[in-house]
């Protein structure tokens, strides 16, 4: 074709070129040049895409807001299923979450599946599951045609065909896999892929959201049936070093901690003296004052110390005892009674470990609580002094 016949168009806007700098709506060229313009609507090709791009978007929602509407674990994990296979128009679906402690694929929830075929066997080998447990979707199109595939004739007896296995990421990490299943075969697009990745990614995210609440939750739980345990100590006893054990025994316990420790100062206030210790050894107990620590210091200003790295952090002295002890993070709480400072209680990690403000706020209770303990234990032996 002659260079004089060729009219360049962009390939993003449609747009022609008239001359060197200008472009022109290719409506407005056509009327320029003679032609009657009118809108005919969409050709086919262009209809079945705004059709197919409408119905991801209003499945997407409607999945969304399913699993939106859950609150526990399970819960979520029931609504994934259930939406997916009523939305989809699938045969099934099941959800498998990843136990990090055993590295194996556990079924979490399913819908549309018979209980023999969920507990078919493990699927941990499977060929597309360790696919998709790369962070990629695997299908497997005619499951009955694949002589090599496992569970074939399991397959065959549930009526499946097609399996499509998509991972359950959350921040670029695989927690689990969802599978759907058809009764006939199925080839997905790159655009079914990337929309089923899309709501696996939702799905994913309401599943961790779930897992943080439930886990949240479990330890509001762990820290009321401690602080009950110990004002109920506070109030049955008047021994105060069974409370002070007590504390720096459970609270390691309760918060996932190497250690705890209380120093109370002495009768002139210049100096903090040891009283209650937990999973420490007597090298580390007896490696020196800490009056002159920075960190003390600031605890002594009544305000909680947290340090994330006492390895490298300034306010540390005994960085090397630390190192020794394998010590990683550290928070120091100021003890009060009736607003007058009495010691500090320390916590300790074997791990880096960013204490929350939840975690603050409960040790800090609890200081409260060594605070009125002390206070108990003072005016009892006042009183019987005063008897005597």
């Amino acid at each position: 074709m002659p260079e004089k016949n060729l009219i360049p168009i962009c390939s993003w806007c449609k747009k022609i070129r008239t001359d060197t700098d200008c472009w022109e709506n290719i409506e407005i060229y056509l009327t320029k040049a003679g032609f009657g313009v009118f809108t005919h609507g969409m050709c086919p090709h262009c209809a079945e895409k705004i059709f197919e791009k409408r119905i991801y978007l209003e499945s997407y929602q409607s999945i969304c807001k399913a699993i939106g509407q859950g609150i526990t674990l399970q819960d979520v994990l029931n609504l994934i299923v259930t939406s997916v296979v009523k939305v989809m128009n699938v045969k099934a679906c099941m959800v498998r979450l990843l136990n990090r402690e055993t590295n194996k694929l556990e079924v979490a929830a399913y819908h549309g599946l018979s209980e023999g075929y969920v507990n078919k066997g493990p699927v941990d080998s499977d060929a597309s599951i360790e696919d998709a447990l790369k962070g990629r979707p695997v299908s497997i199109y005619d499951i009955t045609r694949d002589e090599k595939a496992r569970y074939r004739e399991e397959a065959i007896r549930e009526g499946i065909r097609t399996i499509l296995s998509i991972p359950l990421k959350v921040k670029g990490e695989v927690i689990g896999v969802m599978r759907m299943y058809t009764s006939d075969p199925m080839r997905y697009t790159e655009e079914d892929l990337k929309f089923l990745t899309a709501i696996a990614e939702q799905a994913a995210i309401a599943i961790n959201n779930a897992r943080l609440f439930e886990a949240r939750i479990s330890r509001e739980r762990e820290y009321l049936k401690m602080f009950e345990e110990v004002t109920k100590a506070v109030s049955s006893t008047l021994k105060l070093e069974e409370v002070l054990n007590l504390i720096v025994r459970k609270l390691p316990e309760v918060m996932g901690l190497k250690a705890a420790t209380i120093r109370f100062l002495n009768e002139s206030g210049d100096r903090l003296e040891l009283v209650a210790a937990y999973g420490l050894s007597e090298k580390y107990l007896n490696r020196g004052p800490v009056d002159e620590e920075i960190n003390v210091k600031e605890a002594l200003q009544l305000r909680p110390v947290a340090i994330y790295d006492v390895s490298r952090d300034p306010r540390i002295i005994y960085q090397k005892e630390m190192a020794e002890e394998g010590i990683k993070s550290m928070l120091t709480l100021p003890i009060l009674a009736r607003g007058k400072l009495l010691g500090l209680l320390r916590l300790l990690t074997g791990v880096p470990r960013h204490f929350t403000d939840d975690e603050i706020d409960f040790a800090t209770s609890l200081a409260e609580v060594c605070g009125i303990a002390i206070e108990n234990a003072r005016m009892y032996e006042q009183l019987r002094l005063q008897g005597c």
